[in-house]
């Protein structure tokens, strides 16, 4: 006996796209909507769509087009909106309807369902809609009163109570009514009227079937619609079980978590106190090379001191000797030169004496000149002065050289000489303003990258003292160290294209001083008294936390992350509200919102951010950036580079100032020009009286006079000589005596400083003798030198970390009061002592048990439910495969396979699998389940994936965060899922003349075979997934057998399309399909009803066709042709949009466009 169902009869629209008012009668099995691309197919679909899901989101609307550029909305097809801008019913009142009649095959009862909308002329969305449902069929004036007009929602309600009472009420549940509300419509329609439907799954899947889009893949389809998820609470029944194992497992995780900090802490500190010893080793090593190095330079300049005393008294009696013998030369040569003086030879020599003075000073003026010639000669030359110098002044130094020098030439010439300096004085003028704006840039740029290089933030030294200070006073209040902060180093900008951003709209506030929530009022008071830090702010934590700020979806609170949640807070108080934007447009729809470009927009003012704050100033992080060093040592060198230019170019400047400017006297000029013609007349007069003394030299007494003369001086310069050469020699030595007595007493006092206090070691003393004879002191120091700068680097990065695992374990465990600072290690050691001493076996046997308990409810309860899901769902992929098995296409056949997942849950098939699980134990006291864990097999053989699975289902923390526990318990019913384990494909089987069947996966064949065989798989899974949502657990309640399928069968031939219309009448589906006019006349032999659909003049116009006439036409048969052309019409132009198929007459038909745009 065939099994009831439930089936769409009829359809009825008033107002909706441009449909003004119409009714469609549907089939039980096949109906077929044929018509051009705007036709209007998709505007009765998407209202079947908005009945079916009690929605008036455009987000279903109109999905067959895939046309981004075409959106549509509810009120839009109400409206009869047209892509031109106009509309049917603009600019009036009117009343809307939608309703589908469903009949009962069963219990031939019908009931009506649907929409109703009051639309006023100037409503820009839609204020007054209802959904409805009544008993029985649609009323006989199709919700029109006498005029023609639709119904208003009062006039349906009072509809609705009529049928209340009515014979056709015979249904079961309350259906004739108005819904107050779209869930209770929802509810109703889905359990009642429809039959028992889940509704999200029909919406889903009908909506996947629009266009037929199955984004994920087939084997997606397959797990979501044809495998539902189990309803078993699996997680709920072990929530109890796996918190008692929770806070055992915390307890005995937190000991051993504390004991592997503090054993951090304690290794660290062991290396920090060995590095120190070697350190202090090293420095005893030097101290005893610097001491023995000392001893030696004290020996040797005590022995250098003995030498230069010995050689000073050397000379000190040579000095006596020479002097002795110069004085009796001196007195011999006085009485030669008067002999001389007596003759006449001495009246000429004084006369070329003269001569010869006055040479010598015309030799200066001559030489005055050539100075002044040559440096004039600067201003002609290519360099710095040619820009300032004038073509006159030029003409006039050539004229100068060629010496035509006159004292008017002079003057003009120190004139415009004159204008050339001035004009070079204001170029330096002007270079030394430059040089002052570059100097404090430079100077601050250094000592940003000085303090950068330290891994120290550029702040204000007005900032730092502010901080130190009210750590200070903190320390004095509380007795103990309170970590003050600059806000910028406690947070990261994690997003570096919105870096630039964060850093300008943080501006001051990341300057600002920041501690711990409870401490902050505290810091207010104190930070109260210091008032003169009126540029530092603190920011008050306690409140920021006592508000619990939020941030907006989209704000630049997304750009950064902290470690600390008082951090976070303040972090979302501050940039929560900033909406990221990246155009005027998107800064114009929000309140606050910043651009990439720091492109600013607040308080309904736009503006520019600061540069400086996002570069030369930008210091969020944790860390120093070294990007940000090595581009601020760029810009350093960059304006040294400037400032040398800059100095070159005035120091050639300066240089062109020192050139010849003619300051002199113009008649003194004169008058050096012309000195090089009188020194040519003095020195023939000079040359004359030497001729005439060298005739009164060639007498004897004259000759022996001079000749005696002449060797008195030879000696005297010689002994002369001498003597100058003992009194260097005498000055040399005593400066030496000097040197060596102050480097002894230096050496001496020096040595004494490094012997105090210091006991020496006799291994090391033998050691360092021993190097030294191997090799030089200076190789021997810089050896050592270079270990303890390593032990010395050494030595800081242990302290560091150290320090590090101090404070991790403070962050952790702030209860114990440390503060990191602590010089030895004590306090941390008799902590870890005290935990060792607590971590006692007797936590190991409580967490045996608990883990016992465990795993016998995990297998009971989620194992096992997961196990016999997977087997159901095999029986069930066997049933499926059965009834795929009877739809053959061409050679072929499609099955659906289940495979173990291809993920990480892949790992856990095996064990949910295993066929221990098909069987129960029992302990020594026959209960059922109770072996321990030593003595399963099952939990010895996949013991380590068991644990792993525990892991899975843990509980959340009572303490986390609500989103993040949303997320762990959504990751729970995730494993409790049975499908996660499981991998659902189908494949095309293919058995070829041999016998040999072969498997070809349905989604690796969609990118190689054509357009049809890709479609083929897709259809077959969609309709069996139907068949699936439908099927009916017991003859007394009927289901809906609905599947809309818009611009279907596109890519498949005729035999397909047909095998897969043939399979949904197996499956007793209720089939809608939109298809285009080309595809009609392949299609019709197996379809039950067809509306062909055309547009003219902004209306929708449906035409039923009959199915055996339009056959007889397009097989030529002339009664069966002209008949069905009678009674539709004549047929019309095709450029009216009405080409293709049987027409009617034009006049009056309501169409609109479809995809193209219109409704």
């Amino acid at each position: 006996m065939k099994q009831a169902k439930k089936i769409f009869t009829r359809m009825l629209i008033n107002n909706w796209g441009g449909i003004s008012h119409k009714v469609l009668e549907f089939h039980e099995y096949v109906n077929l909507f044929s018509g051009k691309s705007g036709s209007g197919k998709s505007t009765v679909m998407d209202a079947i769509q908005v009945i079916l899901y009690g929605s008036l989101s455009p987000s279903f609307l109109n999905k067959a087009a895939d046309d981004a550029r075409n959106r549509r909305s509810v009120l839009s097809y109400l409206r009869g909106a047209q892509k031109d801008g106009t509309a049917n019913r603009e600019h009036m009142d009117f009343c809307s309807h939608i309703v589908l009649e469903l009949t009962d095959t069963g219990t031939k009862i019908t009931t009506c369902f649907g929409a109703a909308f009051e639309v006023g002329k100037m409503d820009q969305d839609i204020k007054k809609y209802t959904f409805f449902s009544h008993s029985g069929p649609l009323p006989e004036n199709e919700y029109l009163d006498e005029d023609g007009v639709p119904y208003s929602i009062a006039k349906i309600r009072k509809l609705t109570e009529e049928r209340k009472n009515s014979s056709w009420n015979r249904g079961r549940g309350d259906i004739n009514r108005l819904y107050p509300s779209n869930e209770a419509y929802i509810n109703t329609l889905c359990d009642v009227i429809l039959g028992y439907v889940e509704p999200r799954r029909l919406a889903t899947m009908e909506k996947s079937a629009i266009a037929l889009r199955m984004t994920n893949g087939t084997g997606q389809f397959i797990r979501d619609y044809m495998f539902p998820k189990s309803r078993e609470d699996t997680v709920g029944t072990i929530s109890d079980q796996l918190g008692a194992y929770r806070e055992i497992k915390e307890r005995v995780d937190d000991l051993e978590h504390r004991i592997g900090l503090l054993d951090a802490v304690h290794e660290a500190h062991v290396n920090l106190t060995k590095t120190r010893a070697d350190m202090v080793r090293i420095e005893s090593i030097l101290r005893i090379i610097e001491i023995e190095g000392q001893k030696a330079r004290l020996e040797a300049r005590t022995q250098d001191l003995s030498d230069a005393v010995r050689r000073i008294e050397e000379l000190e009696k040579e000095k006596i000797s020479l002097e002795t013998a110069q004085e009796d030369l001196r007195s011999e040569l006085v009485e030669v030169e008067a002999g001389l003086k007596a003759s006449d030879y001495g009246q000429k020599r004084r006369e070329l004496d003269e001569v010869g003075r006055t040479a010598e000073l015309l030799a200066g003026n001559s030489r005055q000149w050539r100075r002044i010639l040559d440096g004039l000669g600067g201003w002609t030359e290519d360099g710095p002065a040619s820009d300032y110098v004038s073509n006159p002044a030029l003409q006039l130094i050539e004229e100068f050289r060629k010496g035509n020098v006159t004292e008017e030439r002079c003057g003009e010439l120190r004139r415009r000489l004159g204008e050339a300096r001035d004009a070079v004085s204001e170029e330096i003028q002007e270079l030394n303003i430059r040089k002052r704006e570059l100097g404090p840039e430079l100077k601050e740029k250094k000592e940003i990258v000085e303090d950068l290089k330290n891994d120290r933030k550029p702040y204000d030294a007005g900032l730092k003292q502010a901080r130190t200070k009210l750590e200070d006073a903190l320390k004095m209040r509380y007795g103990k160290r309170i970590p003050v902060y600059v806000f910028a180093d406690l947070f990261d900008i994690v997003d570096e294209e919105w870096k630039n951003a964060v850093e300008g709209r943080m501006g001051r506030v990341k300057y600002s001083l920041i501690t711990a929530p409870e401490y902050a009022l505290t810091a207010a008071e104190l930070f109260r008294g210091m008032r003169q830090y009126e540029d530092v702010e603190l920011i008050n934590t306690a409140a920021v936390r006592r508000d619990q700020p939020q941030a907006l979806e989209g704000s630049l609170y997304e750009a950064v992350r902290a470690e600390e949640p008082y951090v976070d807070q303040c972090l979302k108080y501050y940039l929560g509200r900033i909406i990221k934007c990246r155009t005027v447009e998107e800064l114009h729809q929000v309140r606050d919102g910043v651009t990439p470009d720091c492109y600013s927009y607040s308080g309904y003012r736009f503006l520019h951010l600061k540069k400086k704050d996002y570069t030369l100033r930008a210091c969020i992080g944790t860390k120093v950036s070294r990007a940000k060093l090595e581009e601020l040592e760029q810009e350093v060198r960059r304006l040294e580079q400037e400032l040398q230019e800059l100095l070159i170019e005035e120091h050639g400047l300066k240089e062109v100032q020192s050139y010849e400017s003619l300051n002199q006297d113009p008649a003194q000029l004169t008058a050096w020009s012309r000195a090089a013609g009188q020194l040519e007349e003095c020195l023939k007069r000079q040359e004359k009286l030497q001729n005439e003394l060298k005739e009164l030299e060639d007498g004897t007494l004259v000759a022996d006079l001079k000749r005696r003369r002449e060797e008195l001086k030879e000696k005297i310069s010689g002994t002369g000589q001498n003597l100058a050469s003992v009194q260097e020699g005498l000055l040399q030595k005593n400066g030496e005596k000097i040197r060596a007595e102050k480097d002894i007493d230096g050496y001496r006092e020096k040595l004494e400083q490094l012997t105090e206090g210091f006991t020496a070691n006799a291994d090391l003393e033998a050691e360092v003798q021993e190097a030294l004879t191997a090799q030089a002191e200076s190789t021997y120091r810089s050896q050592k030198n270079r270990e303890l700068m390593q032990l010395k680097e050494r030595e800081q990065e242990e302290r560091e970390s150290r320090m590090k695992a101090r404070m991790r374990f403070n962050r952790e465990y702030p209860s114990y009061d440390f503060s990191g600072e602590e010089q030895e290690n004590d306090v941390y050691d008799r902590v870890l002592d005290q935990c060792r001493q607590d971590f006692e076996p007797e936590y190991q046997e409580e967490f045996r048990k608990q883990c016992d308990l465990v795993y016998h409810t995990l297998r009971e309860n989620v194992i096992a439910t997961i196990h016999g899901d997977i087997k159901a769902a095999y029986r069930h992929a066997r049933e499926i495969n059965r009834l795929l098995a009877k739809i053959r296409f061409s050679d072929s056949i499609y099955q659906i396979e289940i495979l173990p997942a291809e993920n990480e849950n892949g790992q856990f098939y095996e064990m949910l699998t295993a066929k221990e699980l098909d069987s129960k134990v029992t302990d020594d006291l026959g209960f059922e389940g109770q072996m321990s864990l030593g003595d399963d097999d099952f939990y010895r053989k996949y013991e380590q994936k068991i644990q792993l699975l525990t892991e899975k289902f843990m509980p959340p923390a009572a303490d986390q965060d609500p989103r993040q526990t949303a997320r762990q318990k959504q990751e729970m019913e995730r494993y409790a899922d049975y499908r996660s384990y499981l991998t659902f494909r189908m494949y095309e089987r293919v058995e070829d003349e041999h016998g040999v069947v072969k498997k070809n996966p349905v989604d690796e064949m969609a990118g190689r075979d054509s357009g049809g065989e890709g479609q083929n798989p897709k259809y077959v899974a969609l309709l069996a997934g139907f068949a699936m949502l439908y099927m009916q657990q017991s003859s007394r309640d009927s289901k809906i057998r609905l599947v809309l399928l818009d611009e279907a069968f596109s890519k498949m031939d005729k035999e397909r399309s047909e095998v897969c219309l043939r399979y949904a009448r197996e499956l007793e589906l209720q089939l809608i399909v939109c298809v285009p006019d080309e595809r009609l006349q392949s299609l019709i032999r197996n379809v039950d009803c067809v509306y062909g659909f055309r547009r003219h003049k902004n209306q929708i116009s449906m035409m039923h066709i009959d199915k055996g006439d339009y056959l007889r036409m397009v097989e030529g048969e002339p009664d069966g042709g002209e008949e069905a052309a009678g009674d539709a019409g004549e047929a019309v132009d095709p450029e009216d949009g009405y080409g293709g198929l049987p027409g009617g007459e034009t006049d009056g038909l309501e169409a609109s466009g479809d995809h193209a745009g219109n409704y």
